[in-house]
């Protein structure tokens, strides 16, 4: 049903009964194929309502985006209950039968399925992680899709891999990228991977914040090659030009890295994206897997708990504007980052105070991800200064991470506000008013 797109909550419901319910038969016997097949094809299925009210346009309003749409489509059908203690059982049936047991392919849908519905197994990405590093250092290879689907499902949940992880795949990229004369080129790089692999690839990068030399000059390379011609790139790579979500992918990979690697001196080709975009009424295949702009720092929809958080900051004094817009040309101008020159709303900011760069994230369900272990020991990795630290079975997202460290950059000083505890003050003013101060 899942491959072919085709939605059937109430027969994905009798198969998780019948896999986890009091007297469900487990993940016991499962293959590794099939293991990686049943949440492929769960995630999948929740993913699948996205593309139907994507096709009915303007008429359809989403409550919420991305992977938050995704896993409350998932509690719907499912259960919540349900589907959360499936991929536990999944992972915790994954490492007892041996992560060794899986294809490339499987471990690759598996971790997909999980970042999919933000829901993190630390154990079983531990374990992943090994495992692919141990298949590196064995010289078994991997397809584009499966390094890019990997990479991208441990940024997108924070996964916090080791340093190392990077590093060799970068080594592994730039091997089985290269040419006939040992460089990778355009051609060669084409043959390994897509250029929506290879933008994901590059985000994965900044979100961990290492930028490989030469992993990122392949990236570059076969995104947007080298000699600034958009027409010639399609045809290399049988494509139909950039998607929208790489093109912002584009733009938040060249600011970090123009802060953080500014050695590499990364570009963007003059008038870029002009001509790199899909051709309009371009039909997206089925192959494209990942949650279109997953990555996106911009969110321009105002919810009521910002208005009614705005208001309180208000009533103590904090002046402040809903939704402030970054944009690419404020960025040039004002920061003298080298980005394209045609104008591009970027980031937002939640409530800000523009005169002192101050500015709120009300940071809500679709800036976390769940941490899903029974066993797991609290991260004590990307914490910026205890600011990011697990709470509870909540830990921020790759996306919100990223955002924090790019606006802080560019010289804002981000306050970041949990829903949960503002919404357990009940709606008591004197209480959210005291908790406001507080955060200031």
């Amino acid at each position: 049903f899942s491959k072919i797109g085709v939605r059937h909550p109430a027969l994905f419901k009798k198969v998780a009964h019948h896999l986890v319910a009091a007297n469900g038969r487990g993940f016991g016997g499962f293959s590794s194929q099939g293991l990686g097949n049943t949440l492929w094809s769960f995630a999948k299925q929740a993913q699948l309502s996205l593309e139907v009210i994507d096709s009915l346009g303007d008429s359809v309003k989403l409550g919420s985006t991305g992977r938050l749409a995704v896993y409350e489509t998932s509690c719907l059908d499912i259960g919540e209950k349900a589907i959360k203690t499936l991929f536990v059982r999944a992972a915790e049936g994954g490492v007892e039968l041996g992560l060794d047991r899986f294809t490339n392919q499987d471990l690759s849908n598996t971790v997909w399925a999980y970042s999919t519905l933000g829901l993190l197994h630390s154990g079983f990405f531990k374990e992943a992680e090994n495992q692919v590093l141990k298949r590196l250092k064995n010289l078994r290879p991997f397809k584009g899709q499966e390094i890019a689907n990997i990479l991208w499902s441990f940024a997108t949940l924070n996964a916090q891999p080791d340093p190392v992880l990077i590093d060799e795949l970068s080594s592994y990229i730039a091997s089985v990228c290269s040419g006939k004369k040992g460089v990778a080129d355009e051609y060669s790089i084409s043959k390994v991977f897509k250029r929506q692999e290879l933008a994901n690839v590059a985000w994965s990068c900044a979100v961990v914040g290492r930028y490989p030399e030469e992993l990122m000059k392949i990236l570059y390379t076969g995104i947007v090659g080298t000699a600034n011609d958009p027409n010639r790139m399609k045809q290399i790579f049988h494509d139909d030009g950039l998607q929208q979500s790489s093109i912002m992918t584009l733009y938040y990979v060249q600011l970090a890295a123009d802060i953080e690697a500014s050695k590499l001196q990364l570009a963007l080709p003059p008038g870029f994206p002009n001509g790199w975009g899909e051709s309009e009424g371009h039909v997206r295949g089925n192959g494209d897997d990942l949650i279109e702009m997953s990555s996106s720092m911009l969110t321009l929809t105002i919810s009521k708990l910002q208005r009614d958080v705005s208001n309180t900051f208000t009533e103590i004094g904090f002046e402040n504007v809903l939704e402030h817009v970054i944009d690419t040309n404020e960025i040039k101008d004002e920061y003298g980052f080298q980005l394209p020159q045609t104008p591009q709303e970027f980031l937002s900011i939640d409530i800000a105070n523009i005169g002192q760069k101050v500015g709120v994230e009300v940071d809500g369900p679709g800036h976390f991800v769940r941490l899903i272990d029974d066993t797991r020991k609290p991260s004590n990795k990307v914490t910026l200064n205890g600011m990011f630290a697990d709470k509870g079975e909540n830990r921020v997202n790759g996306p919100t991470l990223l955002k924090h460290r790019l606006l802080t950059h560019l010289g804002w000083n981000i306050i970041h506000l949990p829903y949960w505890e503002y919404q357990s003050l009940g709606g008591v003013r004197e209480k959210e008013k005291k908790y406001c101060e507080s955060l200031l």
